[in-house]
């Protein structure tokens, strides 16, 4: 199967789930990871209806959901799923979630679809294919300018280590004094994407704890888009290469930590 054939499947996967939760009808909370950490009924039954059609679909590959955990891993092909990402705002009737969905063939991540229910907004990309944004496609800022850009910004909430929350504080004030404009909205998948489509200029994860399933889509959208995804350590940088670049240098990340 090409992967063009693996990213209709995709698509059509993530969309017909979205009509799970729109309207926000399945946003009652049913328990809680740790405190502030909400798992909704919708989360469960989004990851319950991709994860079937997917076994369905392809017996053989593995899976690596939030709720779920991890099924057969080191298989060739692993899907990672978030079926909500962005619970906090689904719960409480925010427009700011999505369902996020990758395929990595032996550790490289070949697919990313990220769809946002409230708005319908599809963002897409495989490997060999554009970025698209409801099938139109879309490329990271022409921006090269630090001063000039607008950022999407993520950091650590109250549960992460004091000394990991001091150092973000530091690091947020130099975008803060360098960046056009600092803008958090919280839900990393979207942040990624909005930069894929020139929404933001640039995209820095403070160290927020995201994991895999957080960011995976909306960084092979964002790459296919012509920018960048570089980590060091819990610190995330990504964007097109000249603000990545200002960046890294700016927040004095150890590119050996890449």
């Amino acid at each position: 199967m090409s992967g063009e054939d693996f990213l209709d499947v995709a698509r059509a996967i993530v969309e017909n789930s979205g009509s799970i939760v729109r309207g926000y009808r399945r946003n009652r909370i049913v328990r809680e990871k740790t405190p502030g950490d909400p798992v909704t009924e919708g989360d469960l039954e989004v990851e319950q209806y991709v994860l079937s059609e997917l076994h369905r679909a392809y017996p053989d590959h593995g899976f690596d959901s939030e709720e779920r955990g991890q099924e057969r891993e080191d298989a060739e092909y692993v899907w990672i799923l978030d079926p909500i990402d962005g619970t906090k705002y689904y719960a409480r009737g925010v427009p700011i979630y999505s369902i996020s969905l990758a395929l990595r063939h032996r550790g490289e991540l070949i697919l990313g679809v990220v769809f946002s229910p409230e708005t319908r907004q599809m963002f897409s990309a495989g490997k060999g294919q554009p970025a698209t944004l409801n099938e139109r496609p879309i490329r990271c800022s022409e921006t090269a300018r630090l001063d000039d850009a607008i950022l999407c910004v993520e950091f650590p909430s109250r549960d992460r280590p004091a000394e990991q929350r001091r150092a973000a504080l530091e690091k947020l004030g130099l975008l803060m004094d360098q960046a056009r404009r600092v803008r958090a909205i919280g839900v990393g998948a979207l942040g990624l994407c909005f930069c894929a489509a020139n929404g933001f200029d640039a995209y820095v994860n403070l160290g927020n704890g995201s994991k895999e399933w957080d960011l995976a889509a909306g960084r092979a959208i964002l790459e296919a888009a012509g920018g960048q995804f570089l980590r060091f350590g819990p610190t995330v940088v990504a964007g097109p290469p000249a603000l990545c670049r200002q960046l890294v240098t700016l927040l004095g990340l150890d590119r050996r930590a890449v």
